[in-house]
């Protein structure tokens, strides 16, 4: 039976549906497989969280995200339940913090379960991204679900629910948005222009129909992560190179959001994204993975060139 809900996962897909049943039909068979296949395997979600000196914040998010997750031990059945969830597990990247994040995380790790990993120094968020995503391939089943979220308390745990829900039953992976049903609280007017010109960027240059390509609060079914190209940022830019990879994939995969409410006002310490790096990084990844054909405008630079005199 378990090589039969693997079978099922790898490659019942809509895509090869397709070919031999009407839309309304695959999407009916989609959230009937995804329902049957995450009840009968016992998913785990995995909440992974990229730490860099956030000891003022850790102390309040942990609590709450296990509190979200409380429902698991409750005997009535709960819809999620009903899915086949059956645990958590947080994987907490301490990305070289000099302040004292790694031994809480250390310490909350004796209460909760808790996996800490550490980098000797701060390496970035793409670099941590890189090493919550290998330890997931490592040790997580293809049918498990794994929940990014930032963790200075802008992204409230409370959404860890819906979005393990949609992940469930309607797309492999689902986006928490600002954009769509969703608003920011307490963000700079710098950082709220910055990420609705990147987000226009995105989806004009790139053909993704997400509203919010940049929200870091995300989450997928492993077998999205496990058959993701190796990624290539090295800062903030990582989360939206995750979703144009992902839209690239063949055959596709279906991305959904849900709404969000980001509390930049929760947040305690200062930002770590520095905006002139932010944004030679976004453009560097716009120009590599942009649709847009530069090949006509290449030739008429190539010509004008060859018909110079001197040439």
């Amino acid at each position: 039976m378990q090589n039969q809900r693997v079978f099922l996962k790898e490659w019942v897909h809509p895509v090869y549906l397709h070919v031999f049943l009407p839309a309304a039909c695959v999407e009916t068979m989609r959230v009937s497989l995804s329902a049957l296949i995450s009840e009968e395997t016992h998913v785990q979600v995995f909440v992974c969280l990229p730490c860099f000196n956030e000891a003022k914040n850790i102390s309040k998010l942990l609590p709450e995200i296990h509190s979200t997750f409380m429902f698991l031990s409750q005997p009535d059945v709960s819809e999620l339940q009903s899915l086949g969830i059956e645990g958590y597990q947080i994987l907490a990247v301490n990305d070289g913090s000099t302040d004292n994040t790694e031994e809480l995380l250390k310490e909350y790790a004796k209460t909760y379960p808790l996996t800490v990993i550490s980098h000797k120094y701060n390496q970035g968020l793409a670099e941590t991204y890189r090493t919550l995503i290998s330890t997931l391939k490592k040790h997580a089943r293809h049918y498990d679900i794994a929940v990014f979220m930032d963790a200075d308390n802008t992204h409230p745990p409370q959404v860890i629910k819906d979005l393990v829900k949609a992940a469930s039953t309607r797309a492999e992976v689902v986006v928490a948005s600002r954009y769509k049903g969703g608003t920011e609280i307490g963000v700079p007017l710098k950082r709220r222009i910055l990420s609705k010109v990147v987000n226009w960027l995105i989806r004009t240059l790139c053909g993704i129909s997400i509203l919010d390509c940049t929200s870091g609060y995300r989450a997928y079914r492993l077998e999205v992560l496990k058959r993701l190209p190796p990624l290539e940022s090295k800062g903030f830019e990582v989360t939206a190179e995750i979703l144009i990879k992902t839209s690239e994939h063949k055959p596709p995969y279906k991305i959904d959001e849900i709404p969000l409410t980001l509390h930049y006002d929760r947040k305690k310490g200062s930002s770590k994204i520095h905006l002139g790096q932010t944004i030679k990084a976004y453009a560097k990844l716009l120009w590599k993975h942009g649709k847009i054909d530069l090949t006509p405008f290449e030739k008429r630079v190539a010509n004008n060139i060859n018909r110079r005199p001197d040439n």
